[in-house]
C-alpha cells in the first residue's frame, strides 16, 4: 500500500474516528486504525467492540491499493504534529513508513486480518434529523446516564421514536433529564430503544467534521437496527449499539403536583451557585436554597467551620421554604440548558424539584430536568 494525502485531510479523518480507539483492552488489534485505500478513496476505521466508526475522502492519490492496521498510540499524535503539508504513507513488510518533508516514522503494524468484521450499514428506515437539534438533544440528557455497572440500562439514553415526536430520557435514579422535540418525519412505527451513550457522544466530533457544502443541509440521517442505532453525516458513519432493558418507568417519577414555580435568570442562579458552593461540604456537596417573595439565598457550610452566602432576585410570590441539593448536579443541569431564564418547579424540602428550561415568552422548551433533594440538617 502507498498513497499520499495533505496532512490537513488525514488529521481530520483521524481525529472523527479516534476517539473511539480503546487505551486499554484484551483485544490488542482494538488499538489500531484501520486504514484501506482502493478505487481512490482512503477510508479509516475505528471500533471497540461497542460502537465503530468509519469515515473516508478522495482528496488522495493511491499509488500502491492496500489494508493496514496501524496502532493508533504514537501514529495519530506523531499526524497530528506534522507541519501542513504533503504526506506520503506506505507499507513494507509488517512496517508501515510515514514521510511528510523532513519528518520520518516508522511503525509496526499488525495482522489485518485479526481486525473484526466491522458492521454494516442497514440501509432501511432513513430518518433525517436536524443535526444541531440533535447534539442539542444528547447534551440535554446525557449527562443524567448512570455510571452503576450493575444497572447497565441506566447507563445509557431511552430512545422513544413516534410518528411526530422524539424524545430522549437519561436518569441514575438521583436525577432525570428528558428532552422532547416534534419531528416531521415518516417513522414506520412506534419504537423504544435505549442507546450506549458513548456512541452518541461521538456525534459532536463528527458533525462538527463535516465540510461547509456537507454541512450546509444540517440533516443527519439515523437508521434503525436490530441492535444498533446508525447515523450518517456527509463521509462518516457511526454505529452505536443499543442496551438490553427494561429502562424504569420515567413517568411515574415525574411529580404533578409541584406548585410552587420560582422563575430566575440561569447565569446569575449558576454563577452565585458556583461561588457559595467553595464552601460547601466535600463529602455531601450540599447547597442550600432559601426562597421567599423576591429573593433566594444559597449558603453552603463545611465541616471546617467554613461558610458563604449569597442571594439573588427571583419571580416568586408564595410561602417561604428551604430545600437542599447536592451543587454539582445543579451545576450539571444549567450548564446544559441553553435558554436564559428557567423555572423552578417545587413542592416541599422533600420531595423532588422539576427544572424546565424557558423562552423569552415564559414557553417550555421540551426540557425537563428532575432531581432530588438532600436532606438539610436538623429535618
Amino acid at each position: 500500500m502507498k498513497f499520499e494525502i495533505q496532512q490537513e485531510d488525514l488529521q481530520k479523518a483521524l481525529d472523527i474516528i479516534g476517539g473511539v480507539v480503546p487505551t486499554k483492552t484484551t483485544l490488542p488489534i482494538l488499538t489500531c486504525v484501520l486504514m484501506e485505500a482502493s478505487e481512490g478513496r482512503l477510508t479509516l476505521s475505528a471500533t471497540n467492540l461497542d460502537i465503530s466508526i468509519t469515515t473516508g475522502t478522495d482528496q488522495v492519490t493511491i499509488k500502491d491499493e492496500g489494508k493496514v492496521a496501524i496502532p493508533a498510540v504514537k501514529f495519530v499524535p506523531f499526524v497530528r504534529t506534522l507541519r501542513s503539508g504533503s504526506v506520503v504513507i506506505s507499507q513494507k513488510g509488517k512496517q508501515i513508513q510515514l514521510v511528510s518533508g523532513k519528518a520520518r516514522m516508522t511503525e509496526n503494524t499488525m495482522n489485518v486480518e485479526e481486525y473484526p468484521a466491522l458492521k454494516e450499514l442497514e440501509e432501511k428506515n432513513g430518518l433525517d434529523l436536524e443535526a444541531a437539534q440533535l447534539i442539542d438533544m444528547v447534551y440535554e440528557t446525557s449527562y443524567s446516564v448512570s455510571r452503576d455497572e450493575t444497572r447497565p440500562a441506566l447507563m445509557g439514553i431511552l430512545w422513544e421514536i413516534r410518528s411526530a415526536s422524539l424524545t430522549l430520557v437519561a436518569t441514575d435514579a438521583h436525577r432525570l433529564a428528558r428532552s422532547k422535540r416534534r419531528m416531521d418525519w415518516d417513522v414506520p412505527g412506534d419504537r423504544d430503544m435505549i442507546v450506549d451513550t458513548a456512541g452518541l457522544r461521538q456525534l459532536p466530533r463528527i458533525v462538527a467534521a463535516l465540510s461547509e457544502d456537507e454541512a450546509a443541509s444540517g440533516n443527519i440521517t439515523m437508521f434503525l437496527g436490530e441492535n444498533q442505532l446508525s447515523f450518517r453525516a456527509g463521509p462518516t458513519v457511526l454505529h452505536a449499539r443499543l442496551l438490553e432493558g427494561p429502562f424504569p418507568d420515567y413517568n411515574a417519577v415525574i411529580p404533578q403536583d409541584n406548585d410552587k414555580d420560582i422563575t430566575l435568570d440561569k447565569a446569575d442562579f449558576a454563577q452565585t451557585i458556583r461561588r457559595v458552593s467553595i464552601t460547601a461540604d466535600r463529602i455531601t456537596s450540599q447547597i442550600k436554597l432559601g426562597i421567599e417573595a423576591g429573593r433566594m439565598e444559597l449558603s453552603a457550610r463545611g465541616t471546617e467551620g467554613s461558610q458563604s452566602e449569597d442571594e439573588i432576585p427571583v419571580s416568586y410570590e408564595g410561602e417561604a421554604m428551604e430545600i437542599g441539593f447536592n451543587f454539582g448536579y445543579l451545576q450539571d443541569i444549567l450548564k446544559n440548558i441553553k435558554s436564559e431564564t428557567i423555572v423552578l418547579s417545587l413542592k416541599d424540602s422533600q420531595s423532588a424539584a422539576l427544572i424546565k428550561p424557558v423562552t423569552d415568552d415564559g414557553e417550555e422548551t421540551g426540557v425537563l430536568c428532575l432531581l432530588m433533594p438532600l436532606r438539610l440538617a436538623g429535618d
